[in-house]
C-alpha cells in the first residue's frame, strides 16, 4: 500500500494539462470510457487496493454495489434497470430506471383487474364488478396469488318493483317485467331511482282484441271480452289470443221482434234498429234504446186535423144546400181538402206528391174569387192550404220510394224536397233549397235537432200570387197595432214556407235561413219586415215573431228564423210626402256644406296671414266635418250588406264625435288664452305643440268607439241606415260624450266671455276698439249651437213637437258645414280682405301687412276667434 505522500505525487505527478484524466475518490486516472472491460479491470487493480463499495457514491440511486478481489460493480435492483442496458456496470454516470410491469402485454395483476406502477415494483386491484381471494392493494411481496372473479350484484341489490335483477359479468342491469315499461323509457337500468309502470295495451293498440270487442286493461297485462251485440264461441286467454273473435248477433230474428208492432227492425253491427211502417211514425217519448219502442200514426195532419172549428166552414163538409154567398168559399175549401183526404187514406195506389201539387196550384189560381170573400174566409182558406200543402209534402217523404230528391214546378206552386239521412258531414253543413226565385238555407245541426227517425228531409215550397190576397191587411204587430201606426205597409215577396220532418218545430240553435225575392225593387226609404204566418189569432195573421232580417238588398231579402214556417216580407214606409220632404232638404243642404266646407279648409291651408294655432283647430274640424259628410251622402242608406253598413256606421260615430273634440279643445284654448291675456305675454298656451293636441282630437273619439263596439257590436247598422241603434240606445254612445262637451264648451266660454270684460276694461282704449268682445261671443256660442244643439234636437223627435223638431234637426245639420264657412271665414275680416285681394288681384302694400301682423299677435281674440 501506498503511503500519503506517493499518492499525492501520483496525483500531481505527470497528468497535469493531460486530457481523458479521471480523478475518482483520492485518484487520477485515464478515462475509462475509452478502455476493454479487461484494462478497466487490470488499471482499477493498479490504482485501488482498497474496498471501492465504502463509498456509498460510488453506485447510482436503486443500485447495488458489488466488491471483488480485484474491484467493484454496480447493479440495478429488482424492478429497474441500468440506462445503458447492462446489467453490471462501474461507470457513475448510469442510472437505475423503473421498470413499468403495468405496460407489458400480458399484464402481472391478471385479466378484469387495474394494474398500478410504483418504483421498483407494481399494485393490483380488481376492476368495479369483480373481488380477489387476497384482497385489493395487492403487490407481488404479498402472499397469495391474485385474481380477479366477478361480483354478483343481485344477491345484494333490490331492483324496483315490477322488475327483475340481470347480473353480468363486471356490472348488472334491471328490466321491467312484461307488461311494464320503465318510466324514462329504458330497457335496462341501473338507477335503483328508476320505476316501472304499467303499460295500457289497450290504448296503444285499438285493435288488439279485434273489432266487436272490449279491452280492459290489467296490472302487467290485459284482457279481451265482447261488447253488448257480439258473441265470442271462444273464452279468451293469454295463451291463445289469436282464438278469440266477437261475432255480430242478429237481434232482429227473434221472436217476438224487438221492435213491436208496425215496426221495421234492422240489425246493424252489434246493435239494432227500429223503424215504423208506412203510415206510422215513432213515438217520441220512448225510445227503441230500451227496448219500449212503439209506433204511432204519421205526423202529419190529415182532413180531421185541418179543419177549423167553424160553423160555415162545418156547413161546406156536411153536404147539404149551402146559401149562395158559401158556394164558391166552400168549393175551393173543399177541393183543398179532397187532395189532403186522398193522400191520408190508405188505397192502393200512391198519390204523387207532384199531382198533389198541380190540384194545389189549380186551387191558387183562383185568387180573383179569393178576393171577394171576407177578412175571416181568406184566412182560413189560406191556413187550411198551407197546412195541407205541408202535410201532403211529410207524406210524400214516408213512401218506400222517397229516398230521392225531387225538384216539383207548377205554375203556382215550386217544390224542392231533399232526403238527408246520410247528407249531414262536416264538410257539409247547409242544405240549400231553391224555388221560384227564393231560398232557403237549413243547417245539418237544425236537421239533427228535428228528431226524426228513418227517413230524414228538408222541403222548401213557394206560392205564386197568394201574396195578392194575403197582403198587408193581415199583419198585426203586438208591439205596434196597425190601427195607431203612421207606416204605409204592403207585402213585397212571395208567402214560402219551410218543411222539415220530426215533432220539434221550433226552438233551432241555429236558425234557418230565408231568402226572399222582392216583388218591387226595395226603395231608400223602404223597411222590410219579415213576418210568419200564425193561427193562433184570428184564423190566421202574419206576425213578426220568431223572424228577423239579416240582409237588405234592393232585389232580395233575408231573414233569420229559429223554427220553420210559412213566411213572406213586409215592406214598411212612413208618409211619402214627409220623408220626400227631408231627403230633398238633407241633400241639398249636405252638399252646400260640402262645398263651404272645401272653400273654408283651402282658405286655412292657403290664406297665410291667418295663420296660428286656432286655424289649425279649426281646419281639423272643417277636415272631419266634410269626411263626415261626404260618408254619411254616400254610404248612409248603404244596408244591403250587415257588416258594411256596420263599419259604415262606426266610421261615422269616429268622425262626428272628432268634430266634437276638436270643439272642445278650441274651447280650452280660447279659456286659456283668455286666462293668461297681458300686455305682452298674452297667451303662454300658445307653446302646446299640435301632436298632443292632435292626439286629444283624434285619439279620444277613437278609444269611446272601441269601446263602444266592443260592449255592444251589433249596435253599429239599422235595417233602415247606417247609423247607431235608436231602439237599444246605443245612441247615447254619442249623445252622452256630445251632451257632457256641449256642458263644458258653455262652461268654459261663458268663463272665457267673462275674463274678457274684465281684462278688457284694463286695456288702452285702441285696444279695447280693435278688441271685439261681441264678436268673440257670437262666433263661439254660435260654433256651440252649430255643431252642439242640431244634435240635441234629434232627443226631440217624439211627442206632438216631433215633425217640428225633424225639420230643425234636418235643416240645422245639413247647413253645418255652410254655418262654419260664415262664421270662420266670411265674418272675418282678414279673410275677406284676402279675398277681394283675390279677386281684384292686388298685392298687400308692406306696411299694411306688418301692421295687420301686429295686430294679429297682440290681439288673439280675432284671430283666434275667426
Amino acid at each position: 500500500m501506498k503511503n500519503e505522500n506517493e499518492v499525492q505525487k501520483s496525483r500531481n505527478g505527470g497528468c497535469e494539462g493531460c486530457c481523458g484524466i479521471y480523478t475518482w475518490g483520492m485518484f487520477t486516472l485515464p478515462s475509462l470510457e475509452s478502455m476493454t472491460t479487461r484494462e478497466r479491470t487490470r488499471r482499477l487493480s493498479t490504482h485501488f487496493d482498497t474496498n471501492g463499495c465504502a463509498d456509498t457514491t460510488t453506485c447510482p440511486a436503486y443500485a447495488t454495489c458489488t466488491s471483488t478481489s480485484t474491484s467493484y460493480y454496480c447493479t440495478c435492483k429488482k424492478g429497474f434497470r441500468s440506462s445503458n442496458g447492462q446489467e453490471e456496470f462501474w461507470d457513475p454516470r448510469v442510472e437505475c430506471k423503473d421498470i413499468d410491469e403495468c405496460s407489458q402485454s400480458h399484464t402481472p395483476c391478471g385479466p378484469n383487474s387495474i394494474c398500478r406502477n410504483l418504483p421498483g415494483r407494481y399494485k393490483c386491484n380488481c376492476s368495479p364488478g369483480f373481488s380477489s381471494p387476497t384482497g385489493n392493494n395487492w403487490n407481488p411481496g404479498k402472499p397469495g396469488h391474485f385474481t380477479c372473479t366477478d361480483v354478483d350484484e343481485c344477491a345484494r341489490i333490490v331492483c324496483p318493483e315490477h322488475s327483475t335483477c340481470h347480473n353480468s359479468l363486471g356490472s348488472y342491469s334491471c328490466a321491467c317485467n312484461p307488461g311494464f315499461e320503465s318510466s324514462r323509457g329504458k330497457m335496462r337500468f341501473q338507477d335503483l331511482g328508476e320505476t316501472c309502470e304499467d303499460v295500457d295495451e289497450c290504448s296503444r293498440n285499438s285493435t288488439l282484441c279485434g273489432p266487436g270487442s272490449l279491452c280492459t286493461n290489467i296490472l302487467g297485462k290485459y284482457s279481451c271480452s265482447c261488447l253488448p251485440g257480439f258473441f265470442s264461441p271462444d273464452l279468451w286467454s293469454p295463451e291463445k289470443p289469436e282464438a278469440f273473435k266477437c261475432t255480430d248477433i242478429d237481434e232482429c230474428l227473434q221472436d217476438p221482434s224487438p221492435c213491436g208492432p208496425n215496426s221495421v227492425c234492422t240489425n246493424t253491427p252489434g246493435s239494432y234498429s227500429c223503424g215504423c211502417v208506412v203510415g206510422f211514425h215513432p213515438n217520441p217519448k220512448v225510445s227503441w234504446k230500451y227496448g219500449n219502442f212503439s209506433c204511432k200514426r204519421v205526423p202529419f195532419k190529415c182532413k180531421e186535423d185541418v179543419i177549423p172549428n167553424n160553423e160555415w166552414v162545418q156547413l161546406c163538409q156536411v153536404g147539404a144546400a149551402v146559401e149562395p154567398e158559401y158556394v164558391p168559399f166552400c168549393a175551393l175549401m173543399n177541393a183543398t181538402l179532397s187532395i189532403l183526404d186522398d193522400v191520408c187514406k190508405n188505397k192502393t195506389t200512391d198519390v204523387s206528391l207532384k199531382s198533389s201539387a198541380e190540384s194545389f196550384s189549380s186551387v191558387i189560381e183562383q185568387t180573383s174569387t179569393w178576393s171577394s170573400f171576407t177578412k175571416e174566409k181568406i184566412s182560413t182558406l189560406a191556413t187550411v192550404l198551407l197546412e195541407s200543402v205541408e202535410s201532403t209534402t211529410l207524406a210524400d217523404f214516408l213512401k218506400p220510394s222517397a229516398n230521392v230528391s225531387q225538384t216539383i214546378q207548377t205554375g203556382y206552386l215550386d217544390i224542392e224536397r231533399k232526403v238527408i239521412n246520410k247528407g249531414c258531414t262536416e264538410e257539409r253543413d247547409t242544405f240549400k233549397l231553391k224555388a221560384k226565385g227564393d231560398e232557403m238555407n237549413v243547417w245539418c245541426a237544425t236537421v239533427e235537432e228535428s228528431e226524426s227517425t228513418g227517413i230524414i228531409g228538408v222541403a222548401f215550397v213557394s206560392f205564386v200570387g197568394m201574396e195578392s190576397v194575403l197582403d198587408e191587411r193581415f199583419f198585426q204587430d203586438p208591439q205596434t197595432p196597425l190601427a195607431s201606426s203612421k207606416r204605409k205597409l204592403k207585402l213585397n215577396s212571395r208567402i214560402v214556407g219551410g218543411i222539415i220532418t220530426g215533432e220539434k218545430k221550433d226552438g233551432f240553435s241555429k236558425p234557418v235561413i230565408y231568402s226572399l225575392e222582392n216583388i218591387e225593387p226595395k226603395q231608400s226609404f223602404e223597411s222590410p219586415i219579415c213576418v210568419s204566418w200564425s193561427t193562433d189569432v184570428e184564423g190566421g195573421r202574419w206576425t213578426p215573431s220568431g223572424c228577423a232580417v239579416l240582409e237588405v238588398s234592393e232585389t232580395h231579402t233575408s231573414c233569420s228564423c229559429n223554427r220553420m214556417t210559412n213566411l213572406a216580407i213586409i215592406m214598411a214606409t212612413r208618409e211619402l210626402t214627409m220623408d220626400f220632404a227631408l231627403y230633398i232638404i238633407s241633400h241639398v243642404g249636405m252638399i252646400i256644406s260640402l262645398v263651404c266646407l272645401t272653400l273654408a279648409i283651402l282658405t286655412f291651408l292657403l290664406c297665410r296671414t291667418i295663420r296660428n294655432h286656432n286655424t289649425y283647430l279649426h281646419l281639423n274640424l272643417c277636415v272631419c266635418l266634410f269626411l263626415a259628410k261626404i260618408l254619411f251622402l254616400a254610404g248612409v242608406d248603404k244596408t244591403d250588406n250587415q257588416m258594411g253598413c256596420a263599419i259604415i256606421a262606426g266610421f261615422l260615430h269616429y268622425l262626428f264625435l272628432a268634430c266634437f273634440f276638436w270643439m272642445l279643445v278650441e274651447a280650452v284654448m280660447l279659456f286659456l288664452m283668455a286666462r293668461n291675456l297681458k300686455v305682452v305675454n298674452y297667451f303662454s298656451s300658445r307653446n302646446i305643440k299640435m301632436r298632443y293636441l292632435c292626439a286629444f282630437g283624434y285619439g279620444l273619439p277613437a278609444l269611446v268607439v272601441a269601446v263602444s263596439a266592443s260592449i255592444q257590436p251589433q249596435g253599429y247598422g239599422m235595417y233602415n241606415r247606417c247609423w247607431l241603434n235608436t231602439e237599444t240606445g246605443f245612441i247615447w254612445s254619442f249623445l252622452g260624450p256630445v251632451c257632457t262637451i256641449i256642458v263644458i264648451n258653455s262652461i268654459l266660454l261663458t268663463g272665457t266671455l267673462w275674463i274678457l270684460r274684465q281684462k278688457i276694461s284694463s286695456i288702452s282704449a285702441e285696444v279695447s276698439k280693435l278688441k271685439d268682445t261681441r264678436l268673440l261671443t257670437f262666433k263661439a256660442f254660435a260654433q256651440i249651437f252649430i255643431l252642439g244643439c242640431s244634435w240635441v234636437l234629434g232627443i226631440f223627435q217624439i211627442g206632438p213637437v216631433a215633425r217640428v223638431m225633424t225639420y230643425l234637426f234636418t235643416i240645422i245639420n245639413s247647413l253645418q258645414g255652410a254655418f262654419i264657412f260664415l262664421i270662420h271665414c266670411l265674418l272675418n275680416r282678414q279673410v275677406r280682405e284676402e279675398y277681394r285681394r283675390c279677386v281684384t288681384r292686388k298685392t298687400k302694400p308692406s306696411s299694411q301687412a306688418e301692421t295687420s301682423g301686429v295686430v294679429l299677435s297682440s290681439i288673439p281674440s280675432t284671430s283666434k276667434t275667426g
